[in-house]
């Protein structure tokens, strides 16, 4: 019987049909690696299309591997529908009861593909961690941390908890700086010194506003909260857009105190 079976096997598909199969797979694993790093390319060329670029091949890949496994199913394996029917009924049986997780991930990434609630290019707070998408798969999202971190996020994480999309798909994101000053600094100085230092900044967009804010707070001590909110040109230059704003402020801050201090 068994070899009965196995003559069966080989009458259906041949060595040469999955040699066609093999050779089908290898080549479309090939061809999305080089479509990825041309793509890396034109973004390195193109910067301000980044986003784009980097968007793209996600929908890229799903299409191509769906037209792939389709085509190797349907027009060269050919099954009968009964052997058809019995694997697609074992695989669900068996996937739904030793992969629900992953299964739970599939569907997130699944519903992420019609509902995106972030793109590759995106600054985002997922999971408990912060930083750029740089590839979404069905399962999982990786993102790109400002300590030099990828971190593997599983999609699932999108039905359980809120995502925070910083800059949604725009090379420009508000960045807000936060400091403390003391409560003798004159408000209006602060205020000026703030905002001068945040249109001098170079990663600065102008073409959007730029609001500082004061308030009152206390720790130990009265302290002058000082809050710019401003947008960085392109979401990777964040922190420094955030350090040169704090550099800037400071300096002019002590310059000004240096200058009264020494006019009197």
């Amino acid at each position: 019987m068994e070899q009965g079976l196995l003559k069966q096997f080989l009458e259906l598909y041949s060595p040469w049909l999955l040699l066609h199969v093999g050779l089908l797979v290898a080549a479309t694993a090939l061809l999305l690696h080089l479509l990825r790093l041309g793509l890396g390319r034109l973004a390195s060329h193109f910067p301000r299309y980044r986003l784009q670029f980097g968007q793209a091949f996600p929908a890229l890949r799903v299409l191509t591997w769906t037209l792939v496994i389709g085509y190797v199913v349907l027009a060269l394996i050919q099954p009968p529908e009964s052997l058809l029917f019995a694997v697609l009924g074992s695989a669900g049986l068996a996937i739904g009861l030793a992969a629900q997780d992953g299964i739970r991930n599939l569907l997130a990434g699944a519903m992420m593909i019609f509902n995106p609630p972030f793109r590759v290019g995106d600054m985002v707070n997922f999971g408990g961690h912060y930083g750029e998408v740089v590839r979404l798969d069905l399962s999982v999202t990786w993102l790109h941390t400002f300590d030099d971190n990828t971190i593997m996020v599983p999609n699932a994480e999108v039905l359980r908890t809120a995502v925070v999309n910083s800059n949604s798909g725009e090379l420009a994101e508000m960045v807000v700086v936060r400091l403390d000053l003391p409560v003798s600094i004159p408000v209006a100085q602060a205020r000026a010194a703030a905002f001068d230092a945040a249109r001098a900044c170079p990663y600065t967009y102008l073409k959007k506003p730029i609001i500082v804010a004061v308030e009152a707070r206390h720790d130990r001590d009265f302290l002058l909260g000082l809050t710019v909110k401003a947008y960085v040109v392109d979401v990777r230059l964040e922190r420094l857009l955030a350090s040169d704003i704090t550099e800037r402020i400071l300096e002019a801050l002590a310059a000004t105190t240096w200058r009264t201090a020494t006019a009197k």
